[in-house]
């Protein structure tokens, strides 16, 4: 059984930390500290007052029960700047390592719903509609459970005064272990999270607070008009006017919760928030995000600036063959670093990539069908899209009050990718009613879709076909969180530039040879016979999707980039020869 520490990194080598290297190093003092607040937190108290929540009880080995397991624990550390209690340790039990026969997933917002808050939010500002965001602390150790669970720690992780506070080195294994019974949530138990939200849901309906029927990351009150999302133990609140905001904020601490308010509301579920209440819109950004996990995997600043994620293919005009995409047959990776190293790039800047830097997301598609077997092409990719990260490093969203109606972009590329499989893509975003406006106004997107079709098709119109599938779909869920925040959805237009695809979803074109759509894609003819949607051909200039289908040269980054992210948000030539030479430094 091992022990780990996550998140800091040196500032110098930028090499990982452990718990042990921290503990001697200059800030020792500080982690220290830290380490007797997580443990006195738990327990039932350290030296320095720190809040009890008596979730673990120090035992010897001889009180686990027989056949019980007995897991590890994991210390996550951080460093947080904006917080009173900068030097943060967690110690977060193997929930892996433990059997739990029941469900243990707890139902939390998604970004997608928590986009929506923030669109619902501006649009009703002319009404008096404002966003907060709060904080629960020790969300996860709050809730007893019928059944303990077992861990165990090394007694060189236990800091001296907890030693000593807590008569240890009584109950010391030979071997140097200090086990430990678990009588409440805690984190990194499989069944914290939903045990933990039971609670809750619980306490907040004596208050008449109820997360929404369909769209369970969504809350509601009886009577008031406040609304809000849950991300786990954060909040971000849309209310109108001070007396609801308190009323939730006070039925949260009533039930016995310590809450931490951002009434500007101007960070949450990472993002970054500037709102222009006055104005009618607010901005999302993930300010740093690039630069620290560049910084975090030691990515050399470009020479010069890099405006496309990835490599594209120049086309040929006036050739009549056009050959497949040639198989990479450049050497494979072995090693597990080399292969860990690009999972783990993939996973940091996937989340960046559907939270604001959309332009990434078709290399991240591509890269992502090649992780588990990576080659030095693979590499390459990896190298390219941090390149062009590292030229625009701080993406901007917008999103305008608007009428709240959703809006799809649909688009397919057929056979671009490996093993004869298509690309498809959707751009969602809330604009105007259609009966007030025949082009709306282009927003920023809620969401977009930009992923690989399972199925192998036999055309290009078949494959259009399947991404208005797919996008109506995953667009039926939104419509449901829409209407449940209090905003009615006429049939949802969703516009694609195929004229076959949307000849058969609306019955206007002869079917011949077309039966193999027929069991997936009368799921389409179906919904728009019940007032859904309503699918509608566009020229492809005009539709936003087909960005996300296909590799584009620079030039064209570069002049639709507007559409997508705001301007003027790069990294100028100096900039980066100025970042690149601190990175030859720092390495």
């Amino acid at each position: 059984i091992t022990q780990h520490v996550n998140h800091i990194f040196h500032p110098i080598t930028g090499k990982k930390e452990t718990l042990d290297s921290l503990l001697k190093g200059d800030d020792s003092v500080h982690w220290k500290r830290s380490l007797s607040n997580e443990w006195g937190r738990l327990a039932q108290g350290n030296d320095h007052g720190v809040k009890a929540t008596d979730t673990i009880e120090f035992i010897a080995k001889s009180a686990v029960p027989s056949g019980r397991k007995v897991t590890y624990g994991s210390f996550v550390c951080d460093f947080k700047p904006l917080k009173e209690q900068q030097y943060r340790i967690r110690l977060v039990a193997g929930g892996d390592k433990l059997d739990y026969d029941d469900d243990p997933a707890s139902p939390t917002a998604s970004l997608l719903q928590s986009k929506l808050l923030l669109n619902s939010t501006i649009s009703d500002a002319k009404d008096g509609a404002r966003f907060m965001s709060a904080d629960l602390k020790d969300y996860f150790l709050a809730t007893p459970m019928e059944t303990p669970e077992y861990m165990r720690s090394n007694i060189r992780h236990i800091p001296d005064d907890i030693i000593a506070k807590y008569n240890l080195r009584n109950i010391v294994t030979p071997d140097g272990w200090i086990y430990i019974k678990i009588k409440k949530g805690m984190y990194g138990l499989k069944q914290a999270a939903i045990l933990a939200y039971q609670q809750l849901v619980t306490n907040l309906a004596k208050h008449g607070y109820t997360p929404c029927k369909y769209s369970v990351g969504l809350w509601t009150h009886a009577t008031r008009r406040t609304k809000f999302c849950l991300c786990v133990d954060d909040f971000g609140i849309k209310y109108f006017s001070k007396d609801d905001a308190d009323h939730l904020i006070t039925s949260l601490r009533t039930s016995g919760y310590t809450v931490t308010t951002d009434w500007d509301g101007k960070n949450y579920c990472g993002l970054y928030l500037d709102w222009h209440y006055d104005k009618g819109y607010v901005d999302i950004s993930m300010p740093d995000y690039v630069l620290n996990a560049l910084k975090k995997f030691r990515h050399q600043f470009p020479l010069r600036p890099c405006h496309a994620p990835h490599q594209w293919n120049r086309p040929v005009y006036g050739q009549k063959i056009q050959f497949a995409k040639d198989e990479d047959t450049s050497d494979v990776l072995t090693e597990a670093a080399a292969i860990t190293r690009i999972q783990q790039i993939v996973g940091t800047f996937l989340y960046y990539g559907r939270g604001i830097e959309y332009p990434i997301l078709p290399a991240l598609n591509e890269i992502g069908t090649q992780q588990s077997k990576p080659t030095t092409a693979t590499n390459a990719a990896i190298t390219e899209l941090m390149d062009f990260l590292a030229t625009h490093p701080n993406g901007i969203v917008r999103y305008h009050a608007s009428d709240m109606i959703l809006h799809v972009d649909t688009d397919a590329a057929y056979l671009v990718l490996p093993n004869a499989k298509s690309r498809i893509a959707g751009y969602f975003y809330l604009s105007s009613h259609p009966s007030n406006s025949s082009s709306p106004p282009l927003n920023g997107a809620i969401l977009v879709e930009c992923s690989t079709l399972k199925n192998v098709v036999g055309s290009a119109a078949e494959s259009e076909c399947g991404g208005c599938y797919h996008n109506a779909t995953t667009a039926v869920p939104i419509r449901v969180a829409l209407e449940e925040l209090g905003h009615p959805q006429p049939k949802t237009p969703l516009k694609t530039d195929n004229a076959t695809a949307a000849g058969f979803a609306n019955k206007s074109m002869r079917q011949k040879r077309s039966k193999a759509w027929d069991m997936r894609y009368n799921w389409l003819r179906d919904r728009i016979a019940q007032g859904q949607f309503h699918i509608f051909w566009d020229t492809g200039s005009n539709n936003l999707a087909d960005y996300f289908t296909k590799h584009h040269p620079p030039s064209h980054h570069i002049k639709t980039r507007q559409n997508y992210i705001l301007k003027n948000h790069l990294v100028s030539k100096s900039q980066l020869l100025e970042r690149m030479q601190l990175s030859i430094q720092t390495v």
